[in-house]
């Protein structure tokens, strides 16, 4: 075998970690903020030139991503993250016909709540421009875009949140599963549970054909909401769960009956371990029936459980594995 058994495979380039903060001055006074970390990554057919030999001149600068990132920031305003990355992505289809034919951005949402604190007056509200940042469910999108010669531009979008930290503290239990002699785990009937929830929906082609009217925002929160509730169950008696994986499922399941905008739904919910810590050494007694008290989290290892749930249209005639 020589040099002519060799060829570059895919290949991509673009640039990551672009971090921006847009502030809206609005009319009355009042300021809103967003915080956004976009990822671009350019692909075309003859970009190749680029890598085997040298030349750059079918090559977009790198920079030249990142400058356009907070050109169009400044240029446009968007209700959503999924409408920036469209107006990214149709930037550089159009800009770039003769190199892009492909192009994917990504953007993490850095989430900023309005404090509430009282005003000249002594009222809590809102504060017009102060605000705190809030870790949990960190916001995402990723829009990809195809352009071939000839075409018109397809595209593809996602949304989804990471870091979503829930816990239940009872009414959860974990039995009958498969043991052979590596087994040590003990069949549990109640037991404290908790997980951080990645969850990424795909859109319609219909709902992207339409993204100016969808209510991309929206839809976030009501997925959100509707996993931690389906997690919870009623405030007063909750809701038992036999395993992570059951509950994963109907959270994606009431997550599709909720939004029709959206076609599929993937999530991964590691469990994350909460151990009960022995303190029979120490002189305390056992443990009652009601269950321990005193655990100790670790995060890893930890179980991975994840699962797509889609629309039965679109899973016929694919098989599972």
């Amino acid at each position: 075998m020589g040099d002519a058994d060799i060829k570059l495979g895919f290949n991509c380039h673009g640039k990551g970690r672009v971090r921006v903060v847009k502030v809206k001055r609005n009319s009355d006074g009042s300021q809103d903020v967003i915080q956004l970390n976009v990822q671009i990554l350019l692909e075309g057919e003859v970009m190749a030139e680029g890598f085997m030999s040298g030349g750059n001149s079918t090559v977009v600068a790198t920079d030249t991503c990142k400058n356009t990132v907070y050109c169009l920031a400044k240029e446009h305003e968007f209700q959503s993250i999924e409408e920036f990355g469209i107006i990214i992505v149709k930037h550089f289809t159009t800009t770039y016909p003769r190199f892009v034919n492909r192009i994917t951005v990504k953007i993490v949402k850095d989430r900023w709540e309005r404090v509430e604190v009282p005003d000249s007056r002594g009222v809590v509200m809102p504060h017009n421009h102060v605000f705190r940042r809030t870790p949990s469910g960190r916001p995402f999108s990723n829009v990809t875009g195809v352009k071939r010669p000839g075409q018109g531009l397809k595209l593809q979008v996602t949304g989804g949140f990471s870091d979503l930290e829930i816990m239940k503290t009872t009414q959860s239990g974990f039995e009958g599963f498969v043991r052979d002699r590596y087994t040590s785990l003990p069949e549990v009937k109640d037991r404290l549970v908790g997980t951080s929830v990645c969850a990424e929906w795909t859109y319609s082609d219909a709902a992207v054909a339409s993204y100016k009217s969808i209510n991309f925002g929206g839809i976030l929160a009501g997925v959100e909401e509707e996993m931690v509730n389906t997690f919870a169950g009623p405030a007063d008696t909750g809701v038992y769960s036999g395993s992570v994986q059951q509950t994963l499922y109907e959270m994606g399941r009431n997550s599709l009956l909720k939004n029709r905008e959206i076609s599929s739904v993937h999530i991964q919910m590691p469990n994350i371990h909460n151990i009960p810590f022995d303190l029979t050494r120490y002189g305390y007694p056992k443990d009652g029936p009601e269950g321990p008290t005193i655990f100790f989290p670790i995060d890893e290892p930890h179980g991975m459980i994840q699962a797509t749930v889609e629309r039965a249209s679109m899973a016929r005639g694919r098989s599972r594995l």
